[in-house]
């Protein structure tokens, strides 16, 4: 091969490089711009040691509302690693509401409650019925999320 078309396939193949970079970066969070922040953290009673965060992310320049969310994992999560994990599969439960609160039946039991309100399916993003081996159970959270909400079938 000539010097020129090596040339060219190493800028093709860096410019590839770059772009599978940046696609990746792009579906798991170190381009979000939004802030995170526990709002609470609450440790399961007895082994296996879990701990549940309730996280908030907002983003004061976006057009959407500030989204809560929960993690559960077995230690509390920094803010780069909740930006990581409200991008992937890890997040049991958020929502566009800030009534939301975590308490352990059990270290295999966690229970999330809107304090004081209800969550409706229109604003809920994720909802999970588990986590591992913890079940989780829900108080005062409708039981279907945004994507299945029906509103016609609601009235």
């Amino acid at each position: 091969m000539s010097k020129l078309t090596n040339i060219g396939l190493g800028v093709t193949f860096l410019v590839g490089v770059l772009l599978v970079t940046a696609v990746y970066g792009l579906f798991h969070g170190y381009f979000d711009p939004g802030l995170f922040e526990i709002k609470q953290v609450e440790w399961s009673p007895s082994a296996p040691r879990r701990v549940a965060v309730v996280a908030e992310r907002s983003d004061h320049e976006a057009r959407s509302s500030d989204v809560y969310f929960v993690l559960v994992g077995d230690h509390v999560f920094s803010a780069s690693e909740m930006r990581r994990a409200y991008h992937s599969d890890d997040v049991v439960f958020a929502a566009a509401n800030d009534c939301l609160s975590v308490s352990w039946r059990d270290s295999h039991h966690l229970v999330l409650n809107c304090r004081n309100s209800t969550i409706d399916s229109a604003h809920i993003n994720v909802r999970k019925t588990g986590a591992g081996a913890v079940a989780i159970a829900y108080v005062n959270i409708a039981d279907s999320t945004a994507k299945s909400y029906n509103p016609a079938a609601s009235h």
